[in-house]
């Protein structure tokens, strides 16, 4: 329970964006610990993963090491520890041990944030607090920001919003349909390419592999849903068509090249984790509209070094794996989600980002089965008697 409620309440402070609104400076250290009390509180829970709690140690202790052995003078041990949530929180909730109303009450709040950003956003924009929309570099194109601050943000939280509707919808409630829909409308109006790619794969792959749903009615929900998918795209073709053809890197083969630098002076090492962010030049900041990477491969090049980024991933994914084959079955979605993720990571800022990989949480939450209730469990465990005969010694467990 407390899990449950820290994690929704976390993502619900994210969707206020207090900094933005209030122009609160410290919200993102409250925003780091609400999703660090969140990762305790499920680490906490009995059941956690060893194996993944091993490998969360394993990759800890890489990033100590090339921070100990690194001669970047600007090296930070403050930056460094700030920086470690971005490991722990996404290992813990990997490694954590969830159950069917974590499913339900997780799948419900991220289906509704989309809304929230969107009834946040108009009432940020029309009480001059922040506007609701962005001009992106490359093409000067309008991008939907809701109650966020960047339209990559929004996008990240469109995803997984459809995503979520959608798991519901096949859990029998049909009523979310409507949420579809809009986190659909909030994804394309945020304009997120990669991000929409990663929605329909992802989403697409847990209504074909759904178990107990025939595959008319699979077929019957792909059609309705590209028919309507198709549709709602219609709507926003002309910014989308621009953003497909012109965008390109939006700006950011100036960061990448000036990154690429970096890592030829310490290509073993790296300068730190949690580094990159700070050692971009005011110039180039001002030219891509961040001082994020947007490529977390190259950002972990020049934090770990181009072999620490290697054993870095591998970690990672070796603790995904185990995730996804913890259960009777493998989870097929968990895994492309991080196919997915692995995907977005070439060109945002994936990993430190709280609304991208969710999408891997969220698809590991459906290895879950609503249970029988307590008085069918136990009729079914009651020695089945036929009629007018005595009782034997033995008991059935079937039923």
């Amino acid at each position: 329970m407390a899990f449950r409620a820290i994690y929704i309440a976390s993502l619900v402070l994210l969707v206020f964006n207090i900094g933005g609104a209030l122009h609160f400076s410290g919200s993102n250290a409250v925003e780091k610990t609400a999703f660090l009390l969140a990762a305790l509180a499920i680490l906490l829970r009995k059941g956690a993963d060893k194996s993944i709690l091993f490998l969360l140690f394993g990759q800890i202790f890489l990033v100590f090491v090339l921070a100990v052995a690194t001669p970047y003078k600007g090296f930070s041990w403050s930056i460094f520890f700030a920086s470690l949530n971005q490991i722990i929180i996404l290992f813990a909730l990997l490694a954590g041990k969830t159950g069917f109303k974590d499913q339900q009450a997780i799948w419900k709040a991220t289906a509704y944030l989309p809304l929230l950003c969107a009834v946040l956003g108009f009432a940020y924009h029309f009480t001059g607090m922040k506007p609701m929309t962005a001009i992106e570099f490359a093409t000067g194109l309008s991008r939907y920001l809701g109650s966020l601050s960047a339209a990559a943000f929004t996008s990240a939280l469109g995803m997984c919003g459809v995503f979520a509707a959608v798991q519901l919808i096949l859990s029998g409630r049909k009523a979310y349909a409507i949420l579809v829909v809009v986190n659909l409308l909030v994804l394309l109006a945020a304009g997120g390419r990669a991000t929409l790619a990663v929605c329909v794969v992802v989403t697409g792959a847990s209504v074909l592999i759904q178990r107990g749903i025939t595959i008319t009615t699979k077929l019957s929900l792909v059609v309705l849903g590209s028919v309507g998918g198709l549709a709602i795209l219609a709507i926003f073709w002309k910014s989308f068509a621009t953003r497909l053809t012109q965008s390109g890197d939006n700006g950011r083969f100036i960061m990448w090249d000036y990154l690429r630098t970096v890592i030829a002076e310490f290509p073993y090492t790296g300068i730190g984790f949690g580094h990159q962010f700070f050692i971009t030049p005011h110039e180039v900041e001002i030219l891509t509209g961040s001082a994020a990477a947007h490529n977390d491969y190259i950002r972990l090049s020049v934090e770990l070094g181009t072999p620490g980024m290697i054993i870095f991933y591998v970690l990672l994914t070796a603790a995904v794996l185990k995730a996804s084959f913890r259960g009777r079955r493998p989870n097929v979605v968990a895994i492309l989600a991080y196919a997915g993720f692995l995907f977005l990571s070439n060109s945002d800022n994936a990993l430190s980002s709280p609304l991208e990989f969710p999408l891997i949480f969220l698809a590991l939450l459906s290895r879950h089965e609503k249970p029988y209730p307590r008085k069918l469990i136990q009729t079914r465990s009651l020695p089945q008697m036929r009629r007018g005969s005595r009782p034997t010694a033995t008991v059935s467990q079937g039923g």
